[in-house]
């Protein structure tokens, strides 16, 4: 007796497939409101859901956390319990004889499961927790994973809010079948399979669940590493998923590569990540390797956030009311996409949006580095986890208006415009850029501007800037942006003398840089400054205003130039004075002198012209 007990304790269990009942309940059919999200474009999605749980499970916060995807191949006929899923499938198949979706996927799995070889790929992660809990533990990490439905398998900061997120290898295996392997914190090993299939019929006419398990007696997870198959063994702390008949195209690295690169670009350049994907040889990313592999695999709008953040014009950082410590990295750059990717702590990309309070191109990236921040946000995410919708959560609305906030006024601060007196000049918003939603700004009164007659269409700046004859003048009604220029044939020769100032040419003089001997004087160079200009109808004369904002504290003078259709000339002035101080600048012919700019604080300038036409003006390109 006490042989056969032996025997009986070191006897392997039998693991089988099992598919609870029904028991009278609910049948499911082939659409499966946990798979339907990811259907399609399966690296992306296998990509955003794998990474982002195991950066949320990340062991040791001073080294990244690593995932290894690898495509593997075995034999069908090696996939544990092979014959007993593939009568499955034939009963679901019998189940739903006339789903057209259902057909063509259990035609093509009981194919699979009786061909030569299964395409297998293995997203192993470490630097991670692995999977904790028992079978029974409803908080643990296991049971939320593997047998919850619904439920996050991640909690805290990080993570997705729905659960669902567990569904996206589920969706890219032909068999909707998949294995998982983990060592938890106790170095203890973990192994069960899983398969989401249809409702139904057994032998004994019982209609099933369409969510089936592998394991002792089908529900119960392997936690003995000689009892779990050689392929599915761990060594290591961490987890395994096995994607079972995965729909491997020719260029699924590539696809992985970009979706990594697309969605986890920001938590890789921080040391958060390290990817390495392998069929045969194996490709590294990390944070040595990410300027390069954004340039070869990534699209310019990823290239333009990057750069963004390792080479910003501008940081900011606050702590909001609702959100706590964002931060808000902005470049400036000519052919940036003006729009703002936003991400939370798991600096996973969530969406991106465009904003045009900025006049000039630029692109930016949003982080919400708080806890409860990152919660609040959380909730506002729907199961992609690819957008805050404001509608998700009683508080959204405030929430979106606070982050949104922060953005236009950190933007507006860069931007002369919007560092003067707010003033109420008619039709001037058809000519600046605008926020997706328009400021709520308290007016002040201001000399009447004469709006345009001219449609946004029509009016252009070779048109604005052109000479008008003197009838044209009034009934050309005119805002206009500030322009800098940037002609490389310009030819600005420093002056010896601080704040003298050489010849300048009128208003029907060459275009700058033809004549010779022109000087500057201790001039400002514009990467220093931002500055917005319009003109105004005094009485009966035209003034133009400027709006100097510094980047840096700077000094010194400043050459103000028409923009005509084909070439910038010297604007002929005539007065300069500080419109808030009263301060007399000294001029001559183009050039303003004796110029103070603090940074942050804007100074705002009027001139006025020695011609009575019209022009478009702006500062010249200086940087010596």
């Amino acid at each position: 007796m006490a042989k056969k007990t032996r025997k009986s304790k070191n006897a392997k269990p039998a693991l089988t497939w099992f598919f609870p009942s029904t028991d009278h309940g609910e049948a499911h059919g082939f659409s499966d409101e946990q798979l339907q999200y990811f259907e399609g474009d399966h690296e992306r999605y296998i990509a955003r859901e794998t990474i982002q749980n195991a950066v949320d499970a990340r062991l040791d916060d001073t080294k990244p956390a690593v995932v290894i995807f690898e495509e593997l191949k075995i034999r069908a006929s090696d996939l544990p319990g092979n014959d007993m899923l593939s009568d499955k499938m034939k009963r679901c198949l019998k189940f739903a004889p006339n789903d057209e979706k259902a057909v063509p996927f259990f035609n093509n799995a009981i194919n699979l499961l009786k061909s030569r070889d299964l395409t297998v790929l293995k997203i192993s992660d470490f630097n991670t927790r692995g999977l904790t809990g028992s079978d029974e533990d409803i908080e643990g990490n296991w049971y939320r994973l593997v047998r919850a439905a619904g439920m996050s398998s991640m909690k805290g900061v990080g993570g997705g809010s729905f659960g669902i997120g567990k569904g996206a290898p589920i969706a890219a295996s032909s068999l909707h079948t998949v294995f998982y392997s983990s060592i938890n914190e106790k170095g203890e090993p973990v192994f069960q399979g899983k398969a989401r299939l249809v409702s139904h019929i057994d032998r004994d006419n019982d209609i099933k669940q369409r969510t089936g398990f592998y394991g002792i007696d089908g529900y119960k997870a392997v936690r003995n590493q000689r009892n779990i198959p050689a392929f599915f063994r761990r060594s290591e702390r961490g987890t395994d998923i096995f994607i079972m008949g995965y729909n491997a195209t020719a260029d699924w690295k590539e696809k992985l590569i970009k979706s990594v690169l697309q969605n986890f670009w920001l938590t890789i350049h921080h040391g958060d990540l390290e990817v390495l994907l392998k069929n045969g040889d194996t490709k590294v990313i990390n944070k040595e390797s990410l300027r390069e592999d954004l340039e070869t695999y990534a699209p310019e709008e990823t290239k333009a956030y990057y750069a963004s953040v390792v080479n910003s014009t501008q940081t900011f950082e606050q702590e909001l009311k609702f959100l706590g410590k964002c931060i808000l990295y902005v470049r400036k750059q000519d052919g940036y996409p003006r729009r703002i990717m936003m991400a939370r702590k798991p600096k996973m990309f969530v969406t991106d949006k465009s904003n045009h309070v900025l006049r000039e191109q630029y692109a930016g990236v949003f982080i919400c580095e708080d806890d409860k921040g990152n919660r609040l946000l959380r909730s506002l995410e729907p199961p992609e986890h690819d957008k805050w919708d404001e509608k998700r959560a009683e508080n959204g609305a405030t929430v979106i208006r606070e982050l949104e906030g922060f953005i236009r006024q950190s933007l507006k601060s860069m931007s002369a415009m919007f560092s003067i007196p707010p003033q109420d000049i008619p039709g001037l918003d058809r000519y600046l850029p605008d926020s997706d939603e328009k400021d709520s700004v308290d007016r002040q009164e201001t000399e009447s501007v004469e709006e345009t007659d001219l449609s946004g269409e029509q009016e252009t700046w070779r048109q604005i800037g052109a000479t008008k004859e003197p009838e044209a003048l009034e009934t050309e009604k005119v805002v206009r942006k500030g322009i800098v220029t940037n002609k490389q044939s310009a030819k600005i020769i420093a002056g010896t003398t601080p704040g003298g100032f050489g010849n300048g040419g009128g208003m029907n003089s060459k275009p700058i840089g033809t004549e010779e001997g022109e000087t500057a004087g201790s001039r400002i160079k514009t990467s220093n400054i931002n500055f917005r200009s319009f003109v105004q109808k005094i009485k009966d004369d035209l003034e133009y205003h400027f709006a100097i904002a510094g980047r840096e504290d700077c000094e010194g003078g400043i050459k103000i130039i028409t923009i005509g259709d084909d070439s910038a000339y010297p604007a002929e002035i005539l007065s300069a004075r500080n419109l808030d101080s009263k301060e007399i600048y000294q001029s001559e012919g183009p050039l303003i002198g004796g110029l103070k700019i603090k940074r942050g604080e804007t100074l705002r300038l009027a001139v006025k012209l020695g011609s009575k036409k019209k022009y478009a003006l702006g500062i010249e390109s200086y940087e010596n």
